[in-house]
C-alpha cells in the first residue's frame, strides 16, 4: 500500500508545480481558461480533502493528470455543450489494451492522430467516441444519414489504427 504524496508539508509545492501545466492540459481540450482553472482547482480541493485516504500507485504527476482528466470528462458530460468542448479525448478502449502505457502519452498521440482526420470526420468520430452519442443522434444533429455516420466512424478508426500502428512512443519495447 503506497502512502499519499499529498501532505501538509509538500502540498503547496505540488500545487505550485502542477497547477499551471494542468490548466494548460485541460484548456487544450475545452478552450475555456476559466473552466480549466475551476476544474484544476476543484481537483486540488478534492485531493486536499481526501489526502489522508488517497492511495496512489503511480507518481503524483500521473495521479493528478488522471484526476483532472476524469473531472474534466465529468464536467463535459454534465454540461453537454458539444461545440464548446469539441476536442475532449476519451481513450478508455485504447487504454484497456495498453495497460502498461502511460495514459497521458497515449491520449496525446491519439489526439495528434485525430488532428490528421478531415474536420467533418473528426467531428463525427468525436461525437461518437468522445461524447458517446449514438449514430442516430449524430445523424440528426449533423443532418446527415446514419450510414454516413457509420462510414465516417469506421474510416476514422481504420485511419487512426494505421497511423498509430508504427508509433514508437506507443509500441516501443
Amino acid at each position: 500500500m503506497n502512502k499519499s504524496p499529498f501532505n501538509e508539508s509538500n502540498f503547496e509545492e505540488v500545487f505550485k508545480t502542477y497547477f499551471g501545466p494542468l490548466c494548460n492540459y485541460v484548456n487544450s481540450y475545452i478552450k475555456d481558461w476559466e473552466s480549466s482553472r475551476e476544474i484544476v482547482q476543484g481537483t486540488f480541493m478534492k485531493v486536499w480533502e481526501n489526502r489522508d485516504t488517497i492511495n496512489i500507485n503511480t507518481s503524483a504527476k500521473s495521479y493528478l493528470y488522471s484526476a483532472v482528466r476524469n473531472r474534466m470528462i465529468d464536467m463535459i458530460r454534465s454540461n453537454k455543450k458539444l461545440d464548446e468542448y469539441k476536442n475532449a479525448a476519451n481513450v478508455d478502449e485504447i487504454e484497456e489494451n495498453l495497460d502498461h502505457m502511460n495514459s497521458f502519452v497515449v491520449r496525446e498521440e491519439i489526439l495528434r492522430s485525430m488532428d490528421k482526420l478531415k474536420p467533418k470526420m473528426r467531428k463525427i468520430f468525436s461525437l461518437s467516441k468522445v461524447e458517446g452519442l449514438t449514430y442516430n443522434e449524430i445523424a440528426a444533429y449533423l443532418n446527415i444519414s446514419k450510414r454516413a455516420v457509420e462510414d465516417n466512424v469506421a474510416k476514422a478508426l481504420k485511419l487512426l489504427k494505421e497511423d498509430l500502428e508504427g508509433n514508437e512512443l506507443l509500441f516501443s519495447n
